[in-house]
């Protein structure tokens, strides 16, 4: 009988994403969509040629700051007040209860 090795060879690429240059897939493809976009856009109110690419880069570097791995490195900025949660406790009162007690309303002073 052929005995199986103990260590089997993986693909190292399993579970990554496509990477062109220093940019994922994902990323690549958020910001050419935002170059196309924001060039198109600009380019239909007639500003011209170079502030068009301009303002497409703009928009394609804000994406790409939106989307990158770490994007709570901005978002920590725009918003720097994390809200702090506790666990509160509140005493259990069935329905039937609360009907037999009746309603406890405020009297009109008018």
């Amino acid at each position: 009988m052929k005995q199986q090795p103990q260590i089997k060879q993986v693909n190292q690429s399993l579970g990554q994403n496509a990477t062109i240059g220093i940019l994922t897939g994902f990323q690549f493809a958020i910001s050419l969509v935002s170059f196309g976009v924001g060039f198109f856009i600009a380019f239909l109110f007639g500003i011209g040629m170079i502030w068009s690419i301009l303002i497409g880069v703009w928009v394609s570097a804000t994406a790409l700051v939106l989307s990158g791995k770490r994007p709570y490195l901005f978002w920590s900025r725009v918003f720097p007040g994390v809200p702090r949660w506790s666990r509160g406790y509140v005493r259990y009162s069935s329905p039937q209860n609360k009907k037999r007690a009746g309603s406890k309303k405020i009297p009109k002073s008018w």
